[in-house]
């Protein structure tokens, strides 16, 4: 493990800042922590993208070409002039609050045969390939997006990252982040499955905490802007565990479509793009409809695949809308009927994390209802016989019911739903306060306006 002090472990220091950005640089600097533990900072000149053309078989964008060329030359300045080591920054970068402290842990645990150390980034595809712990501050990353703040060491490294970033082979719109991505990938990979790791392999870990997000202010290559300091899902938290999902559970036809488009007008994540049954909106994302379909097709009462795989595929899709809602600023939420059978599954995938939103309607209203849409669409994959409707809404409800009980730990709101018909400012009001957010007036006042009695017989 490395013992060295901080300001030794890399030999310079460098701040990528474009020329046009000096209101980027004296912010930056005045941000610094102290005291700084690297050499002293040393403005790098970066490429403007947005003053050049870029060759034809780039298609990721100006900025990003900037973006890779700045990378690109601080690497081969390093190169030329034998500097061993180095850690870049760009005007983005934002610390931690003690830094320092956070930093020294950090590399203190660094294993010897570090080659590139990120201080900040985003983990890729965790719910799937979670970060490998090596220790209790390190881990080592399946695939890490964003070069906003990163360490590297060693000839051997350098070189082997000058041939993959000049290597042909980049995917269609990748920037450089995403092709820094694929080279940790390989390697991940090859340990995971036991192989012998690469050659041109570098050895590349994280942080169990991001110790650098990145400033509230606007991106030279996307053009966001933020409000505060972002720091992207961590080693420790690469699922979103420390966010929470809200499951809408009840029976069909027992009003849980009308609470999840009322949820989706608050500006929860419901999905990406909704369907459903309902004329006015069901509020099932597309994504989870499919996967809960192909795990138990209407109207079976058991899923047909390993509970394992069902657990595992659910927590896929719901950390890929934690990400989104947490980009977005907000709460994920899903809804299908069939998760009142997969309460356990999402328990499972979720722990903690879970919260349940219960919505109930007299089950023999429930029952008739659905009975009712089957009859009026005799042979559609959705329509079942009476004794068939009957066994699936009771099962339904009967696992749902059954979780509950027997995890009290998860928190739970149950809605009412001929009450939410009956004072929908109310009940509303009621279930913002457990989502925890603040929507402003107008999407309170549009998901009120959701609430026609008229229209909401079944939900």
């Amino acid at each position: 493990m490395i013992s060295m002090p901080t300001k030794k472990i890399v030999e310079r220091c460098f701040l990528m800042n474009l020329d046009r950005r000096d209101d980027r640089l004296r912010e930056w600097m005045q941000q610094l922590p102290q005291p700084w533990p690297f050499p002293d900072v040393e403005r790098f000149a970066a490429i403007d993208g947005r003053k050049l053309s870029t060759p034809e078989q780039w298609r990721a964008g100006n900025g990003a070409w900037g973006c890779y060329r700045s990378h690109l030359l601080i690497l081969e300045k390093c190169l030329l002039e034998g500097i061993d080591s180095y850690v870049v920054f760009e005007d983005d970068a934002g610390f931690v609050p003690d830094f320092v402290e956070h930093l020294e842990a950090y590399v203190r645990e660094l294993p010897e045969d570090w080659g590139l150390a990120y201080l900040g980034g985003q983990h890729l595809y965790a719910a799937k390939h979670p970060p490998k712990k090596i220790s209790d501050h390190i881990y080592r990353p399946y695939n890490v997006n964003r070069t906003h703040a990163f360490m590297v060491r060693g000839r051997a490294t350098m070189k082997a990252l000058y041939r993959h970033l000049n290597w042909n082979d980049w995917h269609l719109k990748h920037h450089i982040d995403h092709h820094l991505g694929r080279l940790t990938q390989r390697r991940y990979e090859a340990l995971v499955q036991g192989k012998n790791v690469e050659k041109e392999s570098i050895p590349v870990y994280t942080p169990d905490r991001w110790l650098v997000g990145q400033l509230p202010t606007k991106s030279n290559i996307c053009g966001r802007k933020w409000t505060q300091t972002r720091f992207f899902n961590d080693a420790k938290n690469a699922d979103h565990s420390d966010a929470p999902f809200f499951a809408v559970l009840g029976p069909h036809r027992s009003g849980t479509s009308c609470v999840a488009m009322v949820m989706h007008h608050l500006g929860v994540h419901m999905g990406n793009e909704l369907g459903g049954y309902e004329a006015t909106g069901g509020g099932e994302a597309i994504g989870l409809a499919q996967l809960c379909e192909k795990a138990m097709r209407f109207p079976a009462i058991d899923p047909k695949i390993p509970d394992g795989q069902l657990a595992k595929q659910l927590k896929a899709w719901i950390v890929a809308r934690k990400a989104e809602a947490i980009r977005d600023r907000t709460v994920a939420g899903g809804k299908y009927p069939h998760l009142c059978r997969f309460a356990s599954h999402l328990y499972e995938a979720l722990g903690n994390s879970l919260r349940i939103i219960a919505v109930d309607r007299p089950i023999e209203a429930s029952i008739r209802s659905l009975q009712d849409r089957s009859s009026r669409h005799p042979g559609q994959w959705f329509a079942a016989g009476d004794d068939a409707c009957d066994k699936l809404q009771r099962s339904l409800l009967e696992h749902r019911e059954t979780f509950i009980q027997q995890h009290p730990e998860v928190l739970v709101h149950r809605i009412n739903f001929a009450k939410l018909t009956e004072d929908p400012e109310t009940v509303i009001n009621e279930l913002i306060a457990f989502l925890g957010i603040e929507p402003t007036a107008e999407e309170i006042d549009s998901a009120i306006a959701h609430v026609n009695p008229q229209l909401r017989k079944f939900g």
